[in-house]
């Protein structure tokens, strides 16, 4: 998973692409390996494309939507799927015993036009990949890699000639072991991420990040088994962090849960789980940076059907922030998809949640740079996907998506420039919707 920040998004996979079992069709046999390519083109519209306030100041930028051209290509690979396995050769010889080696990934890019502002024209790009290695029945390896560049605005248009344009990559490396039977598993593991801003106006938030885990799962029953886990993330700001508007500083982050996951029946499972979490931040000034609270999670899956899938849940977490260092977030989510007729596929997330800053002060460290101290926002998200396929190779599609968020916190600066290098904006609504098609395989 990519460093989280607590800034928009602003470069959410749309709808085909956020979940790679909408993405990829039947698939081309080469040898042992799957691939599917393919390529979409969509029309959508962004009623608020730089996070503007609903009431902007009257010397602050206009509000601006535009229509957005966006053409995407993808090409996915894995190992062979079942039936075509089963129709093989491996089936002819007796396969079906246990891959010792299996992995996924894909690579994809995104050339946004922005009618509005057509100078903005640019290109996304994301590649994944997942190997795991069965050394022995007792140990198994896991690599990861996760690389996007996103150019979607994601603060207010003050510098017109900012590109937006941020750079994420994160690579793990993770050890499991398991008993007999698999009873008892313990895996640990390190995940080295970085974060990259590549206009100069933002480079100030470039940072790294190492995240080590610990966690086991005990298995009492043959489908439920108490989990735990305890993660250290360190967070390492590598330019001039004076050069922003708020106090970002180097932490430690420390999140420890345990609970219970399993399945109550066939279709149905659950996930509980708490504990506790905890922030240490160098060279505090003033204010109390400092955090300390419990974390809990909670999620639930109904298999409804065999094509047909609903999540929801509730999860209490903290993440890093580029003002106030932290924001601790509580929120409700849940998930719905179905394939109605083997034709028609449709999603909906919706998600609610209440986020808590820490002191946003200037590199000073005693400054505030809004109108209080800290600050507490109210946070919806909703989405709605539906694709009809004609064939399975063809399909048109639509999205429509919400963000909003509601705040009472304003930033206070003398210079309206100022105002791009806070990377959290404040109160915003925004209308996103799109309509496309694509061809798969």
């Amino acid at each position: 998973m990519l460093a989280v920040v607590a800034m928009p998004a602003s470069a959410e996979a749309q709808g085909w692409l956020a979940d790679r079992s909408r993405t990829q069709g039947p698939g081309i046999a080469v040898g042992d390996f799957e691939l599917h390519p393919g390529i979409g083109v969509e029309v959508g519209y962004d009623s608020n494309l730089y996070y503007s306030p609903d009431d902007p100041s009257p010397e602050g930028p206009e509000r601006v939507d535009s229509g957005i051209l966006r053409a995407t290509a993808h090409l996915l690979f894995g190992p062979r799927g079942r039936e075509r396995q089963e129709e093989g050769e491996s089936a002819a010889a007796g396969g079906g015993s246990q891959r010792d080696v299996t992995f996924q990934g894909g690579i994809s890019g995104s050339f946004y036009t922005f009618f509005e502002d057509l100078e903005r024209t640019n290109m996304e790009a994301s590649a994944n990949l997942a190997l795991g290695i069965r050394a022995a029945d007792w140990l198994s390896i896991h690599l990861t890699e996760q690389f996007g560049r996103s150019v979607r605005p994601f603060v207010e248009n003050t510098m017109m000639d900012a590109s937006y344009a941020r750079i994420q990559n994160d690579a793990g490396l993770r050890l499991s072991f398991q008993s007999s039977g698999e009873v008892l598993k313990i895996s640990t593991g390190y995940r080295f991420g970085i974060n990259y801003f590549e206009d100069e106006l933002f480079q100030f938030g470039n940072r790294f990040q190492h995240e080590l885990t610990l966690s086991e799962t005990f298995r009492f029953l043959p489908q439920t088994g108490i989990v735990h886990e305890t993660t250290v993330r360190i967070v390492d700001y590598f330019d001039d962090t004076s050069a922003g508007s708020s106090l970002v500083l180097n932490s430690v982050m420390l999140r420890s849960r345990v609970g219970i996951n399993g399945a109550l029946t066939n279709n149905f499972s659950v996930l509980l789980a708490a504990g506790y979490g905890a922030g240490f931040y160098d060279g505090v000034a003033g204010y109390e940076q400092e955090y300390e609270s419990v974390v809990a999670q909670v999620r639930a899956t109904w298999q409804i059907e065999r094509d047909t899938r609903l999540v929801f849940g509730y999860d209490r977490d903290f993440q890093p922030s580029y003002v106030g260092n932290w924001f601790r977030r509580d929120r409700g989510h849940a998930a719905f998809q179905t394939i109605i007729a083997g034709r028609f596929l449709l999603g909906v997330n919706a998600a609610f949640a209440y986020h808590e800053f820490g002191a946003i002060v200037e590199p000073d460290g005693m400054t505030p740079v809004g109108t209080t101290l800290q600050r507490g926002d109210f946070r919806l998200i909703a989405s709605v996907f539906g694709e009809y396929r004609f064939t399975d190779w063809l399909g048109v599609n639509a999205t429509l998506r919400y963000t909003g968020n509601f705040t009472d916190y304003a930033y206070e600066v003398d210079d309206l420039s100022d105002m791009t290098t806070f990377l959290v904006p404040a109160q915003f609504n925004k209308f996103e919707a799109w309509l496309g098609v694509r061809v798969f395989y």
